[in-house]
């Protein structure tokens, strides 16, 4: 189909606990998508996660929730190919098992093709959350990642892919230029570029 279509992986190997959404992808399948996307290497856009730039049918590859197993495991097969991709992650959840720590998410931007976003600070719905608590949660989020990567922030993924005008409007107050939202489809040039879709990919594709 014509547009850019933005897969979204989660883990890759790493036990997770009771995962009815197959959210934790086995390795061997991953690495079977992953020769997939190298074989479609016309279709991968110049760029890790953004907007679409033309209407031809184009690939981009982005991680939700910075797993460690994102850097240990899907990352190398993701570089050796000289595939690119964005990685969205939970400010709160640097350093706790399972997953990245701050120089885990140093090593991890370092990497040819790889870019680092937010995914909230605390991981919560944030159309739940008043207005003073959503900014400063999207802002809270912001800072961390950059605290800890010596780097600008602009892009994000909403957490649980919950997103309304409003919390559209405070992402962009907030200061993020792209963000991806988890309703399925692809994009074509003109698409709000905070309100991306994706399509999911789980441990049964």
């Amino acid at each position: 189909l014509p547009g850019l279509r933005v897969l979204t992986y989660h883990s890759v190997g790493a036990p997770t606990g009771p995962d009815p959404c197959g959210t934790v992808m086995d390795p061997d399948l991953f690495r079977a998508h992953v020769a997939a996307l190298a074989s479609w290497r016309a279709v991968l856009p110049p760029a890790p996660f953004g907007p679409a730039s033309d209407a031809v049918p184009r690939l981009a590859v982005t991680f939700d929730d910075g797993y460690r197993d994102t850097l240990t495991t899907a990352a190398p097969l993701l570089a050796a190919e000289g595939i690119p991709f964005t990685v969205f992650v939970p400010a709160a959840h640097l350093g706790t098992p399972n997953y990245l720590d701050a120089a885990g998410l140093r090593e991890l931007a370092a990497l040819p093709g790889a870019s680092v976003g937010a995914h909230g600070a605390g991981h919560v719905p944030l159309t739940r959350l008043d207005d003073a608590e959503l900014a400063a949660e999207l802002s809270g989020s912001r800072r961390r990642l950059e605290d800890a990567l010596g780097a600008a922030v602009d892009r994000m993924s909403y957490p649980f892919g919950l997103v309304d005008a409003r919390v559209r409007d405070a992402a962009r107050a907030a200061g993020f230029a792209v963000a991806g939202t988890s309703v399925y489809g692809t994009n074509l040039p003109g698409r709000d570029p905070l309100l991306l879709r994706r399509t999911e990919a789980v441990a049964w594709d």
